[in-house]
């Protein structure tokens, strides 16, 4: 939680959260394990921390700016993004409020990540929100506003993998994850 969240009711969105050196200590141990660091987070403050600290991840995104996703590409990280929906039932007007500001910059940074060439997976906060898993799909085809089908494919499997595979050692799949897409015949 490198940043604030749209999950909760207390912890604003614009936050940056841990000090440099605590994100540090973190990549810092999980390095001796053998694996990365991904960080929640949505504004550039909180990213930049993220990057300097050394994540390899960036779960969300959807505040940046160019400048940062320009050092995301340089650094060689990864920004997994999500498409969020506008709201849930039970959701409360002060996360519907929360979550504006996100939700306005998603179809922005799906744009530039896209146009920029960074290396991008796919991912759902669903964990809270389990009624919404059965609509996983229909989720993956908002994708269809930037990508195409084939596209998508590679964005949810192969590329998915790539990131995964950088848990090393403490990967709880075994064998080679994410076949390779780009010589794949759909015709």
């Amino acid at each position: 939680m490198a940043g604030g969240g749209t999950s909760s009711e207390y912890d604003p969105v614009d936050v940056t959260q841990y000090t440099l050196e605590e994100m540090k200590a973190a990549v810092n141990a999980a390095e001796y394990w053998d694996t990365y660091v991904t960080v929640h987070a949505y504004t550039p403050r909180a990213v930049r921390r993220a990057i300097e600290a050394g994540v390899k991840c960036i779960e969300h995104g959807q505040m940046l700016d160019e400048e940062t996703l320009k050092l995301i590409k340089e650094k060689d990280i990864w920004l997994s993004l999500q498409t969020l929906s506008e709201s849930t039932p039970d959701m409360s007007t002060s996360r519907l409020e929360k979550r504006k500001p996100v939700l306005e910059g998603q179809p922005k940074v799906w744009s530039m990540a896209k146009a920029l060439g960074l290396k991008l997976a796919w991912g759902t906060d669903f964990l809270f929100e389990p009624e919404l898993n059965d609509e996983q799909n229909k989720f993956i085809l908002r994708l269809t506003e930037w990508f195409t089908p084939a596209e998508i494919l590679k964005l949810i499997t192969h590329d998915n993998a790539q990131l995964l595979n950088l848990s090393g050692l403490r990967s709880p799949y075994k064998g080679e994850l994410g076949a390779d897409l780009t010589q794949a015949n759909f015709g």
